[in-house]
């Protein structure tokens, strides 16, 4: 069950690693499961998918003891892909105006 510490902990988390970005987010889901129940082990799974408003889903996944770990861990990852996402619709967008100066005028 989701407690509000957990929710509270997840809402930080993405706030502190993707507000730098939020011009750029359509919306973030995530998913927070207990892969095997009370059997303990590696079994936390967070799911972190993104929105981007280049009509880009970015996804991370982390699977970890620790569920505060694990969605720690996945804020980070999801962090540095939208950052990649983002810099690299960048860069196309840059080349594209580029070539469309070198096209002859009508």
């Amino acid at each position: 069950d989701l407690t509000p510490a957990i929710e509270a902990h997840t809402r930080k988390q993405l706030h502190l690693h993707l507000a730098n970005f939020s011009s750029y987010l359509v919306s973030v889901d995530v998913y927070l499961r207990d892969i095997n129940g009370p059997k303990g082990g590696d079994d936390m799974k967070v799911l972190i998918r993104a929105n981007l408003e280049t009509r880009t889903t970015v996804t991370v996944e982390q699977t970890r003891a620790d569920l505060y770990d694990a969605i720690s861990i996945a804020t980070r990852q999801a962090k540095r892909a939208v950052r990649r996402s983002v810099s690299k619709h960048r860069r196309m967008e840059k080349f594209a105006l580029r070539n469309m100066s070198r096209l002859p005028q009508i």
